[in-house]
């Protein structure tokens, strides 16, 4: 038979788009701590062919800009080190294949992971992240700019919370927040044990590399406070200064957020500003999810958990998005 036809070359963008990105969360694979679910278990490849669609995706589109990583990058308990291979293994050489955008305001460039911490980041492997306010003591954000072998992308984590402009030429910008403290009650339990596994559920302790449950979610609250106050400000910034648009994420859904407060106000009102035109992307759960509603209203909210660690149910356990 005659050879297939070769696919039809890249349509053009539509002029009022400056860039695309993808938004993946909850993607660290792990072998060992999925056995145990039996028939449930995601399958190894899944993160793969999620990351063979995203290449795929890239290379029509020929703009994607940056990734948003919504966290639970690296199952089951973080990364110990800037060393550890799970750099490589889990995400370097998972998304090697990823193109450097062709076209557009980032053209050429190395496309950035803009990523924030999970609750499965903070867990034995990351204990200093989780029980110490010094965020320059917290593995991820350690490898700040790191490639790993990947020369088309890099990790982005200057702060547990912290704002970009992803998209040169662009008044844009990225909101990251770290709001872990929503989860506490649960992290915090695994959080509070010296050992790879704790004994039991509500174990305690004072360790070097340790700490209680109690000063575990008084750290998370601190840091939720300073994510509050930092959304806060990026709000005022971008309405006094006249621009519409504004991206946040964290790895809690919007439903999470419902009731929590700080010294810089309502979280939840916040994101729902009038004055601005928010997306907020969020993971946690492991499928894809529109969250926009009441809860939500004027943002757009989504969820995009199913990035292949825990689950993948379809093609769209990732998100293309476009921003002009």
């Amino acid at each position: 038979p005659p050879p297939p036809p070769p696919p039809p070359p890249p349509s053009e963008p539509p002029p009022w788009r400056v860039a695309s990105f993808f938004v993946v969360g909850d993607w660290g694979f792990d072998p060992g701590m999925h056995v145990w679910r039996g028939a449930e278990a995601v399958k190894q490849r899944c993160q793969g062919l999620i990351a063979e669609h995203m290449r795929r995706e890239a290379e029509e589109r020929g703009d994607v800009a940056f990734v948003v990583n919504v966290g639970d990058s690296f199952y089951p308990s973080g990364v110990s080190s800037v060393d550890d291979p799970q750099w490589e293994t889990r995400w370097a050489q998972q998304y090697a294949q990823l193109p450097r955008p062709r076209r557009g305001a980032n053209a050429g460039e190395v496309v950035p992971w803009y990523s924030v911490y999970g609750n499965h980041d903070l867990s034995q492997h990351d204990l200093d992240c989780a029980c110490r306010a010094d965020a320059t003591r917290c593995n991820q954000v350690r490898a700040h700019g790191a490639q790993r072998g990947a020369p088309n992308m890099s990790w982005y984590m200057p702060d547990v919370s912290y704002f970009a402009t992803p998209v040169r030429g662009s008044p844009l910008e990225l909101v990251a927040l770290d709001f872990n403290a929503a989860d506490a009650s649960k992290l915090c339990t695994w959080v509070a044990c010296a050992k790879e596994r704790c004994d039991s559920w509500d174990e305690q302790f004072d360790a070097a590399r340790g700490c209680t449950q109690a000063g575990c979610a008084a750290n998370l609250r601190q840091r939720e406070a300073a994510a509050a106050a930092l959304l806060r400000a990026r709000v005022d910034a971008a309405a006094s200064e006249g621009r519409s648009h504004l991206l946040a994420f964290s790895h809690y859904p919007v439903d999470y957020l419902r009731g929590r407060w700080s010294a810089a106000g309502e979280t939840l009102g916040m994101l729902r500003d009038r004055r601005v035109a928010l997306a907020y992307f969020a993971g946690h759960r492991h499928g894809t999810e529109n969250n926009t509603g009441p809860l939500s209203e004027p943002a757009q909210a989504f969820t995009l958990g199913g990035g292949g660690g825990w689950s993948c149910g379809s093609s769209e356990a990732c998100c293309c998005v476009c921003c002009g």
